[in-house]
């Protein structure tokens, strides 16, 4: 889904589609499908305030950039979010199922670092 049509979608919305994406490659149960919905929910909804919050203080500071402390702060709390959320991705998920949504994590993660060098680079 193209970038922008993404950014339409309502926090369900998004959380509706990754869930069922998650259920196609990880053959998901109704209870785990209903599990991760509302985790993704949960995550979307996190990600959509903090976007907004950072927005509202990007125009208010106009020109002038956050504090490297600032920067840590936000860094800590995301990755202390990573790590419960994949805690309970642990939990409701089988050891195999687990295993292959650690490994299609870890791709998204190379093709998203692959296509911010190719940004960078003007290819």
């Amino acid at each position: 889904m193209h970038h922008q049509q993404h950014n339409d979608l309502t926090a369900e919305q998004r959380a509706t589609l990754q869930t069922k994406h998650l259920t196609l490659a990880l053959d998901l149960t109704d209870s785990q499908q209903k599990k991760v919905q509302k985790l993704k929910l949960e995550q979307e909804e996190l990600r959509q305030s903090k976007r907004t919050e950072m927005k509202a203080k990007r125009e208010a500071n106009d020109e002038k950039r956050i504090s490297a402390e600032e920067r840590y702060e936000h860094e800590v709390e995301r990755l202390d979010h990573m790590i419960a959320f994949k805690a309970e991705m642990k939990s409701i998920l089988n050891q195999s199922q687990y295993e292959k949504w650690e490994r299609i994590q870890l791709h998204k993660k190379k093709k998203s670092r692959s296509r911010k060098h190719n940004r960078r680079m003007g290819r």
